[in-house]
């Protein structure tokens, strides 16, 4: 274990959770957020909110998935398309989702959502980063019951779970090919690979398996897939059968700006109000203004004028770009910003705009609480911070939950985050 990691004095959950890192990744990271002293506890009807919501996060995957074919072919708006495809290559543009496959577009697998308030999902991910996250807590959890109580987890291990669902659909001896290069956080990419192979989950580039063995490919993003030297290959045993992708290799999955699709006029006949009310209001950002939840239309003139306090939209990237796809980027609270700065941005915005990249705005829904944590020198740390849900889910159902707390309005993982998991 790096020394950095290990200084005396550390608090016994976080030598436990470092030495388990490091075992299996050998980076000499460690654990980079703080431990609750408490598993997150979940309302009965807030946890089947969760487990019933995995349906209709696959429907709205299904509908969008089959609206910008048919915005393709001209069978529905050809604006629609255009806000994945506009401004890139034939290689991952217009001409390429025009020669996919049934497979190679069949759903995501694996992913995980991001709720600032219980029952309104601020992303969709697949296969996203977190679930070593939630697996290292879990197990803190399990192996200090004195600290944390004895009462039965509500989960399974999410590392284990993920492994069983991978043999239930790949049979006893699924082999993976799991691309690490652009994840936000590759050492969590390699615990989750280790993690599996101790559950008996071969992995190419790790056992003595040869590609063409590999059944299952993942990787964070699309890019990762498109410019990789087997993808010609992947495609070709896709389409025979004989692969399947976790992430789908399309952008669809990527941008952000499908998220406004069920409340665009030009799109939002195909979606029913079910799927409609997962999502906060979700507006595409047009060089005038955008619509406000109750139908206002504002210019972006007009709402940098509104006070800090009234300005509840989240703006977002909302196509798709290596650098700007992970790790919180490219994602603002405007309420945080002066009216000069907030400017600055829309310049910026409707220059992306012009250039095929939507932006999006999302209504901010926010879940403040209070928060505690335990310090790696084992003092308690409390404050009034912002609440973040995370949901796993296989193609089984909902798997785990991770909840992060900040005191920023803005909640993702950083040193000062609280991690825990439900109970």
């Amino acid at each position: 274990m790096r020394e950095t990691r290990m200084a005396e004095g550390t608090h016994p959950w976080y030598r436990f959770i470092d030495e388990s890192i490091e075992d299996r990744t050998r980076a000499g990271v460690g654990f980079t957020n703080l431990i609750s002293p408490r598993p997150y506890a979940l309302d009965p009807a807030v946890l089947r909110g969760f487990i019933e919501r995995n349906a209709l996060i696959r429907e709205f995957q299904r509908i969008t998935r089959d609206v910008f074919l048919a915005s393709l072919r001209g069978d529905a708006d050809p604006a629609i398309a255009e806000t994945i495809v506009a401004g890139q290559p034939p290689e991952r543009g217009r001409e390429f989702h025009q020669g996919l496959t049934e497979r190679q577009l069949a759903l995501p697998l694996y992913f995980r959502t991001d709720e600032p308030a219980p029952g309104a999902i601020a992303e969709v991910q697949c296969p996203a980063s977190g679930w070593e996250i939630t697996d290292q807590v879990q197990a803190v959890y399990r192996a200090f019951p004195g600290d944390f109580g004895a009462a039965v987890p509500r989960f399974a291990p999410l590392i284990d779970t993920l492994a069983g669902s991978l043999r239930a659909r790949f049979g006893d001896d699924p082999v993976v090919h799991h691309l690490t290069g652009n994840a936000s956080r590759p050492h969590g990419v390699h615990y989750t690979v280790q993690r599996l192979r101790e559950a008996g989950i071969r992995h190419f580039a790790w056992d003595a398996v040869h590609w063409k063995d590999c059944g299952f490919v993942r990787a964070h993003e699309f890019y990762d897939l498109r410019y990789n030297g087997f993808f010609d290959q992947w495609m070709e045993a896709c389409a025979q059968g004989e692969l399947v992708f976790d992430h789908p290799p399309t952008p669809l999955y990527d941008a952000k700006v499908t998220m406004a699709w069920p409340f665009w006029a030009k799109a939002r006949e195909y979606y029913p109000d079910t799927v409609r009310g997962i999502f906060p209001h979700t507006e595409i950002i047009t060089p005038e203004g955008f619509h406000l939840p109750d139908g206002e239309w504002i210019s972006l003139d007009a709402y940098t004028r509104l006070g800090q306090g009234r300005r509840r939209y989240y703006v977002k990237f909302g196509s798709h770009h290596p650098t700007l796809n992970w790790g919180s980027r490219a994602v603002y609270h405007t309420g945080s910003f002066s009216g000069p700065a907030l400017r600055a941005l829309f310049d910026r915005i409707r220059a992306d705009g012009a250039a095929g990249h939507p932006w999006v705005a999302q209504d901010a829904r926010l879940l403040a609480e209070p928060a505690t944590a335990v310090s790696r020198d084992g003092e308690e740390v409390k404050f009034d911070g912002y609440t973040k849900l995370s949901a796993f889910y296989t193609p089984e159902g909902l798997a785990g939950l991770m909840a992060m707390q900040e005191r920023a309005q803005k909640v993702h993982g950083s040193p000062h985050t609280v991690v825990s998991v439900a109970h």
